[in-house]
């Protein structure tokens, strides 16, 4: 399988699951990735990962689904081409359109999304940035957390830019793969007979191999060193095979004594923190403190990987020692548990790595190894944080799941009155069987969810309600779903109360001037006219006077005339 092979001697086996890939990372795109080692640093507030877990929103459960069956046996997905796993992730991803799904929760920045939400599903691989990524980031740069390449070769790469196209590399990986034109210069008969290989595979499917890319990588190192393949690629001469021998036979295999030094254990515990698997990234820091030709930690990768213990399965189980998974008692599935703040399933094995035996599974399976991060501890402690996120976010789940089965349905005022009712009742009996169940009620949840998913789906196809405007709809959406739900918009009631203050005061001071009107029209009663002999300006004339005024004759005016200035009535 002829590929870009500018690596080292030591370029490590490739098609490791994912391609964790960001080998090369500006500082700013690395910042999130590394402060999720500060268990101080806060998640964002506004996402509820824990919560979409556990109450799915079926754009996200089908995303799971998809992913599952790409990752199962004989799923026909070619796992052979680099950067294959991001290729699966960004298949479903695109599938169900999870982009505005997760950004509605504002999970985008979540561990377990970013940087999916960059993503472009349909890209112009003509364009000049996706042109200009495929020549800085060439097809081996995918596999680099599997790799230990020449940092010339992907130096110029910059996931956070490439990231929108990245469709486009992962098509341009594929036409590269060249099948059946790898060179085969060993005794491959006599390789594929050693009685040490069977002893290497067997040491590799139940090493320790989750949680960092450290324990990943130093899973394989160390099988190799220990059931001597590096002597077995020797012997057979497969030492210059890409196929056989690639990188083998130029590891430093240390011994137990130099494995348990001081030095030794500092630089695998600290790789341990710098090179999380949680991400689908390798970061700057982990490439060069770790794994780079100049780092001093680099010949401990074959030491023995350690076994981390992160987390406990929902069950009250221990996850497996070698893979980290915890298996779902329903549907069997490999996972972490669903109150891990962040997870990640890789799938390790591959029918065709460099060299092809270092990841080869001959047993039925699949060699996957989960990274679960910020866990309970106990099965109290699970219980308790379901109970805390379920309070703090039944009723914001709810409100995304609506709005992203409103927005795929097309409903322009968003969800109806139906759908909300049916949340509300999703609501309640959700939080009557974790009162019910306790830390039994794992399933029952579960099931009410995926019953009421249905329920609001088929409630969506009723289309908007009859007379429906905006306002009203705005309205509906702000009423909180259960008794006591603390979740009522503050803006909400903010408006209410002013307005009805206003209403208030606007009344008060009507009623206050009415009451002065009437009081002053009491005291300055209407006087009628008296009637008399002399036409008087505005006293109204009887018919009989009327008669007997002249045309032209003088009016006498009864009002006293005022004299004239200075004159006494002489």
């Amino acid at each position: 399988m002829a590929r870009e092979l500018r690596c080292n001697p030591l370029r490590l086996f490739a098609y490791f699951v994912v391609a964790k890939c960001e080998p090369f990372l500006s500082a700013d795109v690395v910042t999130r990735s590394q402060r999720q080692l500060d268990s101080s640093h806060p998640y964002n507030e506004k996402c509820r990962a824990i919560a979409m877990r556990i109450l799915q929103i079926p754009a996200v459960k089908s995303y799971d689904q998809c992913f599952h069956d790409l990752v199962a046996e004989n799923s026909g997905h070619d796992w052979s081409i680099p950067g294959s796993e991001v290729a699966a992730q960004v298949e479903c991803w695109c599938k169900h359109d999870l982009t505005n799904t997760v950004k509605t929760a504002g999970c985008c920045d979540h561990g377990d999304y970013r940087p999916m939400c960059e993503t472009d599903c349909q890209p112009d691989c003509s364009s000049s940035l996706a042109t200009t990524c495929i020549q800085d980031c060439p097809s081996m740069c995918l596999e680099a957390a599997e790799y230990m390449l020449d940092a010339n070769l992907c130096r110029r790469c910059n996931w956070g830019r490439c990231w929108p196209v990245i469709k486009c590399l992962t098509s341009h990986a594929r036409k590269r793969v060249d099948n059946n034109t790898l060179a085969r210069t060993c005794h491959e008969s006599d390789f594929i007979h050693e009685a040490k290989l069977e002893k290497y595979w067997k040491c590799w499917k139940h090493i320790p191999k989750h949680t960092s890319h450290w324990n990943e990588l130093s899973s394989l190192v160390h099988c190799v060193c220990r059931e001597g393949m590096v002597e077995v690629t020797r012997n057979t001469h497969c030492c210059d095979s890409v196929r056989y021998g690639w990188g083998v036979c130029t590891l430093q295999c240390q011994s137990e004594e130099t494995c348990v030094t001081p030095e030794a254990q500092t630089c695998i515990h600290s790789c341990q923190r710098k090179c999380p698997a949680y991400s689908a990234v390798i970061s700057e820091q982990c490439m060069r403190d770790c794994f780079s030709d100049e780092s001093p930690c680099k010949k401990y990768l074959s030491c023995r990987p350690p076994s981390v213990a992160t987390h406990v399965c929902d069950d009250g189980r221990w996850p497996e020692a070698a893979s980290g998974c915890c298996v779902a008692n329903d549907t069997k599935m490999l996972g972490c548990p669903k109150l891990c703040e962040t997870r990640r399933l890789w799938r390790l094995d591959r029918a065709e790595a460099i060299p092809w035996w270092t990841r080869y599974n001959k047993e039925k399976g699949v060699i996957a190894q989960c990274t679960c991060m910020d866990c309970p501890e106990t099965q109290q402690e699970s219980f308790e944080k379901l109970k805390r996120t379920l309070a703090e976010s039944i009723w914001d789940n709810g409100q995304v799941m609506l709005t992203d089965i409103a927005r795929r349905a097309n409903m322009t005022f968003g969800p109806n009155r139906k759908m909300q009712e049916l949340m509300v009742r999703r609501n309640s009996e959700i939080l009557k069987a974790l009162d019910a169940y306790g830390d039994n009620a794992d399933t029952q949840i579960a099931g009410i969810n995926d019953r009421y998913s249905v329920l609001i789906t088929e409630a969506a196809e009723l289309g908007e309600d009859p007379g429906m405007g905006r306002s009203t709809v705005m309205k509906i959406m702000t009423k909180g779903s259960s008794k006591g739900d603390s979740s009522i918009p503050i803006i909400a009631i903010v408006v209410a109360a002013s307005s009805v203050a206003v209403i208030c005061t606007i009344a008060c001071a009507s009623m206050f001037l009415v009451r002065m009107w009437k009081k002053t029209r009491q005291k300055t009663p209407v006087q009628p006219f008296q009637q008399g002999s002399q036409i008087v300006i505005g006293n109204p004339v009887t018919q009989g006077t009327a008669a007997e005024v002249t045309t032209g004759a003088p009016v006498a005016v009864a009002a006293p005339t005022r004299t004239k200035s200075g004159s006494n009535g002489k």
